[in-house]
């Protein structure tokens, strides 16, 4: 519970929040995501849902080169238009080292060629989470899971479930987890000089100021251009530079550096307290680089790259809140081919040296927005991360572009739940939807991808690739040309509108008390009593850490991450203490040495 206490000679406020959980009558979708391969599967997912004692078929079939194949399939009967199905299962393969598989769905009328992958291994159980939405109903599909190089591998699977969702359940499920996630219940408490409980003050509460990130890039051709300023401050609270900060902008040709267009960006920004992100050092694409630096040998590789990033990040130190580090490091390797493998790492190392306090982040395409992409799938970005954390880089931000053709929603929020087992934020960062469809379509599947991010407790913010252009924009625009909003622009700010509490009115009741939900952010609040008035401000917070209900009943061949990252432990070596036994026998435990611990506090430990 926060409080937050204003004095006053003339009225006293008192602010209280806490988080709001609501419950519906159909499924509570179940977030839980591994990792990890373990000695042993986890239970199956909402008790296997429809596939709860269904034995998988086993299936053999033949390919273009003649080869045959055998993999497990389910049956599955009477799959319905429009639900949100849930798809989980254990993973275990017997006559390979690893492999990729994949879950896909064959109907009647359709083919899903991916609704789900996991790095599988031999020996130990790997989890894969997904999910699918059908355009039409099916009588009878089969749910395949295969190795996606074609391999005849060997695919023991186990607690397997399938859950479906309505629209009506899923839209439930996403809005008890924003007002989990997003929203406090706030109690206002007003009181005269003695303390005396004031009922009947008139109260009036205004959100001034929202505390989730979300924006859109922007480009040069803003500006100057008040316009352009004026529609993009009323409704955004953060942003990135499209492609003035790239080093092929910046540095066209060999030392010459020209940092004019991101300066005067940077001073919009700056004036309007919008958070922006430094979008980015480098790109492993090399079409994506300067021309210039494609046939440099290495050494001159190497210096031209020292040379980026102290000029870059020096100028910018502590204006960016972020920095992509190295941009499709998954998709492109240019330069861990011209300068040995550990080029990207050094990256990392550097950037965190000169400006220790942003968040660095990995960057990446088709990972959340579809798993047929086998360069990005979810585990292949998380091994890289931990690859990267193991050599020592210190990177704290999972960065998912968003780049969407037809959502896939149970899809996207799997690969955020396993995602989010690294603890690090999520953001959407480049989010839009393919211009091969209809502006009215790419308004309704923006929503889709929208409503997901926001209602994930992991994501910490979402930016929209839509900057404006001369004449155009990359794939999607909010406004035509003279800020007049296209079909996606009013689902901006429709969401926009729902995403904040606005301005509420009321009076305090017997206790001297007004109620409300609301949003994260900053508030004014104003008090009327008697010809008396008061007005303050509050800020309505996270509350601290989120309780985690984690636990585990089998003895394990490798532990778990810590919670909550360690909590006050993290980093701390544990000592050994001589003490004596029952029997006076001397033995040797581990032991923590705690420092400050308070009072009327808490304390949560595992191990």
């Amino acid at each position: 519970m926060q409080y937050l206490p204003f004095f006053c000679p003339l009225l006293l406020l008192l602010f209280l929040s806490s988080s709001l959980v609501l419950s519906d009558d159909g499924p509570l979708y179940d977030s839980s995501a591994y990792r990890q391969c373990k000695l042993l599967p986890e239970e199956p997912l909402y008790k296997g849902g429809i596939l709860k004692d269904q034995v998988p078929n086993l299936l053999r079939s033949i390919l273009d080169n003649g080869d045959q194949v055998s993999y497990p399939t389910f049956l599955l009967q009477n799959l319905t238009q429009g639900n949100k199905y849930c798809f989980s299962v254990w993973i275990k393969i017997n006559n390979a080292d690893s492999a990729l598989v994949r879950a896909s769905l064959v109907t009647e009328e359709t083919s899903l060629s991916c609704i789900g992958t996991v790095i599988a291994k031999q020996g130990c159980w790997s989890f894969l989470k997904g999910g699918f939405v059908l355009t039409s109903s099916s009588k009878l599909s089969k749910l395949n899971l295969q190795d996606s190089a074609g391999r005849d591998i060997d695919i023991e699977i186990a607690s397997a479930s399938l859950q479906p969702f309505t629209e009506e359940q899923w839209r439930l499920n996403q809005q008890t987890k924003i007002n989990k996630a997003r929203k406090r219940a706030v109690i206002i408490h007003v009181s005269d000089r003695q303390g005396a409980k004031l009922q009947g003050a008139a109260i009036t509460v205004e959100q001034v100021s929202k505390d989730f990130p979300f924006g859109s890039a922007i480009a040069k051709t803003i500006i100057g251009n008040s316009r352009y300023q004026k529609w993009f401050t009323e409704r955004f609270n953060a942003a990135v530079f499209e492609n003035e900060l790239k080093w092929d902008a910046t540095e066209p040709a060999p030392g010459q550096v020209n940092y004019t267009i991101p300066d005067q960006m940077l001073e919009f920004v700056r004036a309007n307290q919008i958070i922006t992100r430094g979008h980015n050092i480098f790109w492993e694409n090399p079409k994506s680089s300067p021309k210039w630096i494609v046939n440099l040998t290495s050494p001159d590789l190497q210096s031209a790259v020292t040379s980026r990033i102290q000029s870059l990040m020096s100028r910018y130190k502590e204006e960016f809140i972020h920095w992509d580090v190295s941009n499709e490091m998954l998709h492109f390797d240019f330069y861990e081919q011209k300068l040995g493998p550990n080029a990207t790492l050094q990256f990392f190392t550097k950037a965190h040296q000169i400006d220790p306090l942003a968040t660095l982040f990995m960057n990446e395409y088709n990972v959340v927005e579809t798993c047929n992409d086998d360069s990005s799938t979810v585990d292949t970005y998380i091994s890289r991360m931990i690859e990267l954390k193991q050599g020592g880089v210190t990177m704290d931000g999972i960065g998912l572009q968003g780049h969407f053709d037809v959502p896939n929603p149970p899809l996207m929020r799997a690969i955020l739940d396993k995602l989010a087992t690294l603890g690090l934020p999520i953001w959407l960062t480049e989010v839009d939807i393919s211009k091969q469809f209809r502006k009215e379509s790419q308004a309704i599947y923006l929503e889709e991808v929208l409503r997901e991010g926001f209602s994930h407790p992991a994501v910490n913010g979402m930016i929209l690739w839509t900057a404006i252009r001369q004449n155009s924009c990359y794939q999607m625009c909010l406004t035509d040309n003279d800020f007049n909003n296209l079909p996606a622009g009013d689902t901006v700010d429709k969401l926009l509108k729902e995403w904040q509490t606005g301005i509420l009115e009321g009076k305090t009741n017997e206790h001297g008390s007004y109620s409300f939900y609301g949003f994260l952010g900053e508030y004014k609040v104003t008090a009327k009593y008697d010809n008396k008035i008061v007005v303050s401000t509050f800020s309505v917070s996270q509350d601290g850490p989120i309780y985690d209900y984690s636990a585990y009943t089998q003895c394990k061949s490798s532990p778990e991450d810590p919670l909550y990252n360690g909590g006050i432990i993290k980093n701390q070596a544990q000592q050994i203490h001589n003490n004596l036994s029952l029997s006076r026998t001397a033995v040797k435990s581990p032991a923590f040495v705690l420092y400050n611990l308070t009072g009327n506090t808490m304390y949560s430990f595992s191990s």
